[in-house]
């Protein structure tokens, strides 16, 4: 039970929206006041439904009037969302801004070099269960280690790259950010366009880290793939396919011929295995990562140290990365 009562506040009311407020009251925490687009109609029965008292028709006098919240979340469309946070950045107050902020680098890399700490990105795989056991399992190994991801993002041809490649920015951007919550700062040693279905659509791109961990990502652009992201060591293979479960493996299980499958078979031994549903603590109703990610906020709202929230620099840095990778 929190001591304080928290006065929450949010701007946006689509999809996203619904998840967030599941997490904060799950947290006990609840949202007093709700804006949406100027003038929308939708937000009124969005606030029924979540029991919000106060409507704002104007998203822009409710950042502005930060007297009446202590804390915002920013989850409108990525498009409207520069100016808005501009404002919410002025007030001083926490803010949960949904990713990926925005589509390139233009307006974020003014955070490149003065970055609020206020501010928390909503990159919700960083908190999956799977994601941090693969940090501690580089953590554990010796050496270098040998890194594969696949982005299989679905893209349109478009004469401008980059609303061709939204997606990529908008989505795909989730795993350039957990490359980089796994292994910090990545240089790109090699790139390389693939053209598939005969247009400008894939890369295979070679980084590597300050720690000289290299790391393959291929973007196999309309691929019917899973996104995935593989660790080996020298012994031992994490495997994260999707990004919502993992499994490691170390050995192999020789199996004999046989009538039925005439061929000596090598299977690799899985030692273990766990996925974001199967967490021993939590309500497992939630979207992935998003208790873990307002837990954080809630700290973040009530002044205590944060467990390694993305910033704003984490944001350009990621959308940077993208950029040199895809428009290049």
């Amino acid at each position: 039970m929190l001591k304080k009562k928290i006065s929450l506040a949010m701007i946006g009311c689509g999809t996203i929206a619904n998840d967030h407020i599941r997490a904060f009251n799950y947290l006990g925490l609840k949202i007093n006041h709700c804006a949406s687009k100027l003038n929308s109609s939708k937000v009124y029965k969005f606030a029924k439904k979540y029991n919000i008292s106060n409507v704002w028709k104007d998203p822009i006098e409710l950042a502005r009037s930060s007297k009446n919240w202590d804390a915002i979340i920013l989850c409108c469309p990525t498009k409207n969302m520069s100016n808005i946070l501009d404002i919410l950045i002025d007030q001083k107050k926490p803010i949960l801004v949904e990713k990926p902020v925005s589509i390139g680098t233009d307006y974020l890399k003014k955070f490149s070099s003065t970055c609020p700490k206020l501010v928390n990105v909503a990159f919700n795989r960083r908190y999956y269960n799977t994601v941090v056991r693969a940090k501690k399992f580089i953590e554990q190994s010796k050496g270098q280690i040998l890194c594969n991801v696949k982005l299989p993002e679905s893209i349109k041809k478009n004469n401008d790259k980059l609303n061709k490649f939204r997606n990529i920015f908008d989505n795909s951007v989730h795993g350039i950010d957990i490359l980089r919550f796994l292994f910090g700062d990545l240089e790109i040693i090699n790139n390389t366009k693939i053209k598939l279905n005969n247009f400008d659509s894939s890369r295979i791109v070679l980084l590597k880290s300050k720690k000289n961990h290299l790391c393959s990502v291929v973007i196999n652009s309309n691929s019917p793939d899973n996104f995935s992201l593989e660790i080996e060591n020298g012994s031992q293979r994490f495997l994260l396919k999707p990004f919502e479960k993992y499994e490691i493996y170390e050995g192999m299980e020789i199996i004999k011929p046989s009538k039925k499958y005439p061929l000596r078979r090598y299977i690799p031994t899985i030692i273990e295995k766990n996925d974001v549903f199967s967490s021993s603590s939590g309500n497992k109703d939630l979207k992935p990562g998003f208790q873990e990610q307002s837990e954080d906020f809630l700290r973040l709202i009530l002044g205590k140290k944060v467990k390694g929230s993305p910033k704003l620099l984490d944001a350009f840095e990621a959308q940077k990365l993208l950029k040199k990778i895809m428009l290049s």
